[in-house]
């Protein structure tokens, strides 16, 4: 019998929207309202909210330490020093598809 690699692909519509990603998986305390929030860095010793993340795309960006990215793939990534491909599968968003024949 012979075995296939299935393909695999990144689905972003799998990802959870970021404000779910931060407050529940990231357990980040998002201060404030709209679309910019404060939160404690987790990149490095923080005691005053420097963390800005934006719930609408994801993106976030500390002012004190400089760590930023551009979406919740990113900040995965980051904080759990993964790859693209290890973040995406973590949070549920890299599919495969196809059979085995």
């Amino acid at each position: 019998m012979k075995t296939f690699k299935l393909p695999q692909h990144f689905n972003r519509s799998a990802l959870p929207s970021p404000e779910a990603y931060y407050m529940s998986i990231a357990q980040l305390t998002l201060i404030g309202s709209g679309e910019w929030r404060n939160a404690i860095c987790p990149f490095h010793d923080d005691t005053n909210p420097s963390l800005r993340i934006n719930v609408a795309i994801g993106c976030f960006r500390c002012m004190a330490c400089d760590a930023k990215g551009g979406d919740v793939i990113a900040f995965h990534m980051k904080k759990h020093n993964m790859t693209f491909i290890n973040a995406a599968k973590a949070l549920n968003a890299w599919e495969s598809h196809g059979s085995n024949q």
